[in-house]
Parts: structure tokens; C-alpha cells; sequence
């Protein structure tokens, strides 16, 4: 037995919004045999865009059942039937969520129309219900409302079964088919051919627009682990619903998945993505020289066109460090730019600055300390590369750090390489730095250097 169901909801994301609307229609696979139909008062504003749409007012919904007071009747119709729906994810997800809310744990097996439809009717332009129906010379009674767009799938749905002549119901519903999980715009054979390694991948939405970035070190695997999530996770069910096709590109190892995710997202500002779209600049301790030959130190943000001494992923971790330096080397507060003083800097007051500030100290002698900190941050601050697995054969990836500065990476083959740090360096693509870059950098080398396999060489 099959329920065909449609819904109306207050939105698309399953978590956030709430149904205003449930018809389930059951089927024998002949006919139809039982329907349930029932506005649900979804406790909250129907936001008016939805309802110009779907034509639900509030005072529509105002007496109408809480979904918790007909959250039996409508498991009882569902859970010992084949889940039918046009966008079957959507559906499912909402009724999913809001039974699970209630005490009730639906687990049926699903079938989706726009799947279906795709496969035994190929060649329309468009796999949308209205379009769809007029492909198929079905008429439409109250279209954006539950039970007239419940009614209309059970008719294309009774034309399927008639003319489902590859058998593709039953190989959708074989345990093994994954079928039930995949986005409804997109065929099977674009998953399948998905590789089992690491990279980054990219979802497009219908118009070809990257709508999530993501990496895995199995991306084929990963993928399906978001259509799997989809039912349980509103965000989820919306993306796997925008999907309509899917791009990668190959990495070779984790850490430049990371870096290549990170850069990508804040290029493309992908709507499904939350995190890492901002692109923030690195601080840095630069160095210039005054007009009466004073070295100065200063944090700012980071900046090409300045001589810039050291990286920092935010403003404290570098104030901290230059203040360390400027006690360590007895300088200068005012002319470290860490104390806003007109005249003598407190360091003075307290022995550490010698009076550079107040010119009791001259410029050369002053400086020959400056210079000694600025060693001490280079002693600290190595230029190296980073070099591990790529993406096939005797490909090798490397990373360029110069002077803890990230200047991106590439990809040599190993046989060239000879120990020349120039033949790593031709090969680098430059990419930009940002604050989530040295943190992953940071965090990803001190935890997973040695078991990932990575080889720091430093540049001679």
C-alpha cells in the first residue's frame, strides 16, 4: 500500500518551520482507497509570501488542530506504507521531524515522484507538479493546497505504475538502491560516478550556481552521508532539494581539502554555507622607520605593501607577542605602538625603555635592540613547505609557508624533485591568507602531521 501525501508548511527548513497543511491519500497501486486531510494551526505567523502562495491565512489555521493533536491519526496512516510524495525528501523530512516531536518514529520506505516521473517519462522541460500535470493532461483542482496537490500526485502516480515498464518502482524500493535518498533533480548516474577521495565538492543549484562547499577525504561516501542525514535534519532536507548537480576537485590529502574549502567558500559565498564566508585579514607586526631614524614595531591588519616581520590569526595573539618582544628587548612602548603617549612612554617610567622615546637614547643604539627582537622573530618564524600526498601516482602535494605567511599550493611529481627548494616553489598557485587559514594550519599540523603523513622541509 502506498500514502500519497502532500504538505504546507511555513517555510522550507524542516527545524524552523511548521506545517499548516497535511492530505494523505492511500493507494492500492490500482486506486485510491482511504484519504486524510486537516489544516494544522502551526502556533506562530504564516509569514505572508506563504500565504499569497498557498492562499492559508492565520485566522484560516486559528481553530484548526495543533499537528501534536492528529500526530496519531497521521502515523497510523503512514507507517505501514510506501511514502509517496512529488519532492519526497520535503514531505517526508517535515512529517519525519514533527512525528518524532510527538513520540512517533516514522521509518518508510519512500518514493518520489519527480524521480519517478524523470525516468519513465523522459524529455519534459520541466518535472515541476503544475508542469508536470500539464505534460500529462492532469487537471489540478486547488493547486498550492494540500489536497489538491496530494490528489494530483496519486493520478501522475497511478500513470507511473501503468506505464513503468523498466520496473523502476521496484528498483527504487530495493534496500540497496539508495534511490529513496538522492536529490530529486538529479540522476543516480552523477552520485555513482562520484570518487572515492579526497577533495572538494560543490553542489549547483538548477541554474548552475554553487549553492554548498564542502571536502571529505572519501567524497562519494560524504555526499551520500548528506542525502542520508537529510530526513533528520532540516537543513539538510532544503539542500538535498536544491541539488542539481555536483562538481568536485581533487586534493590528495586532507589539509589541502581544508585550505581549498576555506578559500572557496568565502570566493563563492555558497547560501548553504554558515561558516568561513567572511574575508578577514590576517594581523601582522610590520616595521618602518621614522623621519629621526627610529625603527618602529606595529600590529595591523596584513598588508603586502608593508615589511611585514610576523603572521598573526588575530589582533590579542599578536598584541601579546609584540608586547613580549618589546620586554624581552627593553623597548620602547610608544615606538611599539602598544601605549599612546605624547611624550615618555610608561616603560620609561618603570627602567625597561632606555629614553629612545624622549631621545636620551640615539637611533643606532636603540635599534641595534630592534634589530636583535626582529632576528628573534625571524628565528621564530621559518619558511618552510609542506609536503605530503597527492592525488595520484607519484604526485606530491606541497604547501608554502614564507616567514609564517601562507603563499598557497601545488602539485609536482616526485621524480623532479631534487631537493631544489625552487623546483616547490614553481609549482605553488598563490592563494590568499586569512585568519581561518592559520588556524587550520596551526591546528591541523600540531595534531595530524605524523599520522597524515606530511613532511615539513624547510626552505635552505
Amino acid at each position: 500500500m502506498y500514502a500519497i501525501v502532500d504538505i504546507e508548511t511555513t517555510g522550507t527548513n524542516a527545524t524552523y518551520n511548521c506545517i499548516t497543511e497535511v492530505a494523505i491519500y492511500v493507494h492500492d497501486g490500482d486506486k485510491i482507497v482511504d484519504e486524510w486531510h486537516s489544516l494544522i494551526n502551526p502556533m506562530r505567523e504564516i509569514p505572508p509570501f506563504i500565504i499569497q502562495m498557498t492562499g492559508i491565512t492565520n485566522e484560516m489555521v486559528a481553530d484548526a488542530p495543533e499537528f501534536a493533536d492528529v500526530a496519531e491519526e497521521i502515523y497510523t496512516m503512514l507507517h505501514d506504507k510506501i511514502f509517496v510524495a512529488h519532492n519526497a525528501g520535503f514531505d517526508y523530512g517535515f512529517i519525519k521531524s514533527h512525528l518524532l516531536e510527538n513520540g512517533y518514529e516514522l521509518k518508510s520506505k519512500k518514493l518520489c515522484t519527480v524521480r519517478l516521473s524523470r525516468k519513465i517519462f523522459p524529455g519534459f522541460k520541466s518535472y515541476s507538479l503544475g508542469r508536470l500535470c500539464e505534460s500529462l493532461g492532469v487537471q489540478i483542482e486547488n493547486r498550492h493546497r494540500a489536497a489538491g496537490d496530494a490528489l494530483a500526485t496519486a493520478k501522475i502516480f497511478g500513470m507511473l505504475i501503468q506505464k513503468d515498464t523498466g520496473n523502476h518502482v521496484t528498483t527504487a524500493l530495493k534496500r540497496n538502491s539508495k534511490e529513496q535518498l538522492l536529490p530529486p533533480n538529479m540522476e543516480k548516474a552523477v552520485l555513482e560516478q562520484l570518487p572515492e577521495a579526497c577533495g572538494v565538492y560543490y553542489f549547483h543549484d538548477a541554474a548552475g550556481k554553487i549553492i554548498y562547499v564542502g571536502k571529505a577525504i572519501n567524497i562519494k561516501s560524504r555526499i551520500f552521508g548528506h542525502f542520508t542525514y537529510a530526513d533528520y535534519h532540516g537543513k539538510e532536507n532544503d539542500l538535498r532539494n536544491s541539488v542539481f548537480d555536483i562538481t568536485y576537485t581533487l586534493t590528495g590529502n586532507e589539509l589541502i581539502a581544508l585550505l581549498l574549502e576555506s578559500e572557496e567558500i568565502k570566493r563563492k559565498f555558497p547560501k548553504f554555507n554558515n561558516a568561513q564566508k567572511q574575508w578577514d585579514r590576517n594581523y601582522c607586526i610590520f616595521k618602518y622607520i621614522d623621519q629621526r631614524g627610529y625603527i618602529h614595531m606595529a600590529i595591523e591588519r596584513y598588508n603586502v605593501k608593508k615589511e611585514v616581520l610576523k603572521v598573526f590569526a588575530d589582533f590579542l595573539s599578536a598584541r601579546n607577542y609584540l608586547n613580549e618582544k618589546m620586554h624581552a628587548f627593553q623597548l620602547c612602548g610608544k615606538y611599539c605602538h602598544l601605549q599612546k603617549v605624547k611624550k615618555a612612554c610608561y616603560n620609561h617610567e618603570l627602567g625597561i625603555c632606555l629614553g629612545a622615546c624622549v631621545e636620551k637614547e640615539n637611533p643606532e643604539t636603540y635599534n641595534e635592540r630592534a634589530e636583535n627582537a626582529i632576528a628573534a622573530f625571524r628565528d621564530e618564524t621559518d619558511t618552510y613547505f609542506i609536503v605530503g600526498k597527492g592525488r595520484a601516482g607519484n604526485e606530491k602535494s606541497v604547501i608554502y609557508i614564507d616567514k609564517g605567511h601562507y603563499l598557497g599550493f601545488g602539485f609536482f611529481d616526485a621524480d623532479w624533485y631534487n631537493g631544489d627548494p625552487e623546483i616547490l616553489i614553481d609549482v605553488i598557485k598563490w592563494r590568499p591568507d586569512t585568519p581561518d587559514v592559520q588556524r587550520i594550519l596551526s591546528g591541523y599540523i600540531s595534531r595530524h602531521a605524523v599520522t597524515q603523513g606530511l613532511t615539513i622541509i624547510p626552505k635552505a
